[in-house]
């Protein structure tokens, strides 16, 4: 997929062209998602003849060659992207001392880039000049793919293929043969151990002495596109021919987390809009809200034993994240992961811990909401109706958002937020500075109230909608979200509520039908029984759940937030209708 660069007028290369933002893009695509659908095999059975090249048939799509080239790999060069007057504008801009930033908008790598990254893509990292080492220096490899960041991971899955972080590396110069410069460890972006320190160190000969650590050779005008995942680093350039011109900008999915966390925030200057409501919540709640994070990075995370909660100073690691697993070693004073939940989780995609509300907590939630029944909107949730089978079929869900009451009466719902029950097992399933935006709401659902479609799943994964994946490696468990729900009614066979298809976030079928009455019978539905004062833990994105209506004179009762990896942008950064940035 290419197509011949045009001449731009001299001051193209300048600035950084306005550009169609993401939500422009995926208006226009409408039904069209990007995915890997290769148009040809070259093995069908019975077809022994070798064929040299597979041809694209797809127009602006990658070619089936180069889906598979970074597919094993983790990176493709195009060649010959930059015309010669293209390439004479942009050494001249860097003889000036400028950037020759309108790179970061070529029409070429943006296609690239709509492929790899999705429709859905931003400028990560602005346009800079690699670093030229002396001959004594050296920069180890970085990248590789474990510890897992699922935040520039690659992901393939069935049609579905997205990279969350690409780097574009441009060749204002040559590169030969032992020049230096650049050096990648291919396929390192998948793969499933750490990179050992001897070969990131360069003390390893044998992956050299096979061909595996490679200096790409480039000629100027050409675009390398490699995963951000990939190991990399820089060697001493020691080509006498030319000084090393290599410009270098990165792309991520608008659901990524971007370096820069200023750029993330919901207001201005990298931290959360502090509101009224907020001046009572503690330290921890803070961390949890985001609002002791700086505009540079993440506070450091909050850990528990499962009973009480500090912050931990000395886990605040960029390249190893706080991230417990089944397999750690303990640490002194926080509680280690029990494998019977670890387990349960890793089968079911939901866990239901028990007793986590004292009697009188529950009998003070309980009460607030009584006082507040006015407030609760079952007129209007009346007038809608959910249709469907017969468990399905009712009114509205009716909600009261807790942000909605008096400072006094959010007191125990505040409780919920940061609570070492939960503090403890979040750490686990979603990784350590996980965050979420509120407070979250209070489901109170009548008798005749409808439940909800089943959503979520295993597969497909949409480059362009979410990616919540679950992903188990390694002792450790990976997803994007996690919904907890706070029961304060007891939840019995006959009333209904919560349904949850066990082991769908392992499913690599669509689901196929979404009511949640399971008509057919196949899905092997779930409809867990739970008392008041349990906590329940479902993905989700990745776990597919939904509700049967309601069928008790008692209230269903529950208090419903959601927690985020660190790894996704704010969901109010993503809903922005103006980025930032266009690119």
């Amino acid at each position: 997929m290419r197509s011949e660069p045009k001449s731009q007028n001299s001051s193209s290369m300048e600035k950084i062209p306005k550009t169609p933002t993401y939500q422009q893009r995926l208006k226009a695509a409408q039904e069209r998602w990007v995915h890997l659908k290769p148009p040809w095999h070259p093995h069908l059975p019975g077809q022994e003849v070798a064929v040299p090249e597979a041809k694209n048939i797809a127009g602006d799509n990658m070619s089936p060659e180069e889906n598979y080239g970074f597919e094993v790999k983790g990176f493709l060069i195009v060649r010959s992207v930059l015309n010669k007057s293209e390439l004479m504008e942009c050494n001249d801009l860097i003889d000036q001392g400028k950037m020759p930033l309108g790179l970061c908008a070529n029409p070429i790598l943006l296609r690239y880039i709509e492929q790899l990254c999705g429709l859905a893509y931003r400028l990560d990292k602005p346009l800079t000049m690699l670093e030229q080492l002396e001959i004594n220096e050296f920069r180890p490899l970085k990248g590789g793919d474990e510890p897992r960041n699922p935040s520039r991971g690659y992901f393939h899955q069935g049609t579905s293929r997205f990279c969350q972080g690409v780097r574009a590396i441009w060749a204002l110069a040559d590169v030969p043969n032992q020049a230096g410069g650049l050096v990648l460890l291919p396929c390192s972006h998948t793969v499933n151990v750490p990179v050992p320190d001897c070969i990131r160190n360069g003390e390893d000969a044998y992956l050299e002495s096979i061909g595996m650590s490679l200096q790409p050779v480039l000629q100027a005008g050409d675009l390398l596109l490699h995963a951000s995942t990939i190991a990399h680093g820089l060697q001493p350039w020691i080509h006498k021919g030319n000084q090393q011109r290599l410009a270098s900008c990165e792309f991520i999915s608008v659901y990524a987390r971007p370096s820069d966390f200023s750029s993330d925030a919901v207001t201005e200057g990298g931290r959360v809009k502090e509101l009224p409501w907020m001046k009572q919540l503690n330290l921890e709640e803070r961390v949890i809200l985001g609002l002791s994070d700086t505009n540079k990075d993440l506070a450091p995370p909050l850990l528990s034993n499962g009973h009480r909660n500090r912050i931990g100073t000395k886990f605040q690691k960029r390249d190893k994240p706080y991230h417990p697993g089944i397999y750690e070693e303990k640490i002194a004073d926080l509680e280690e992961v029990d494998p019977l939940e670890f387990f349960y989780w890793e089968l079911t995609g939901f866990l239901v811990v028990r007793k986590v509300m004292d009697p009188d907590w529950l009998a003070e939630s309980n009460d607030i909401i009584n006082a507040n029944q006015n407030r609760i909107d079952y007129e209007g949730a009346a007038q809608h109706q959910i249709d469907g089978s017969s468990k399905m079929r009712g009114t509205g869900r009716p909600s009261l958002s807790i942000t909605d009451l008096s400072d006094e009466e959010r007191k125990p719902f505040q409780r919920m937020l940061a609570h070492p029950a939960l503090v403890h097992r979040l750490n686990w399933m979603l990784g350590g500075h996980f965050r979420t935006e509120g407070l979250g709401s209070i489901i109170a659902t009548r008798r005749g109230g409808g439940g909800q479609i089943l959503h979520g799943n295993g597969a497909p994964i949409y480059p362009n909608i979410n990616w919540w994946p679950y992903l188990y490696r390694n002792g450790r468990c990976h997803t994007g979200q996690v919904n907890v729900a706070w029961q304060l009614h007891d939840v019995t066979q006959e009333e209904g509520g919560f349904v949850v298809v066990p082991g769908s976030h392992h499913a690599r079928f669509p689901l196929p039908s979404n009511d949640s009455g399971d008509p057919a019978g196949h899905k092997g539905l779930v409809h867990p029984l739970m008392q008041a004062g349990d906590l329940l833990f479902f993905m989700g994105g990745a776990t597919t759940h939904g509700a049967w209506s309601w069928n008790s004179d008692v209230d269903r009762r529950c208090v419903l937030n959601a927690y985020w990896s660190k790894d996704i942008a704010r969901l109010s950064w993503v809903n922005k209708t103006n980025a930032t940035n266009n690119v």
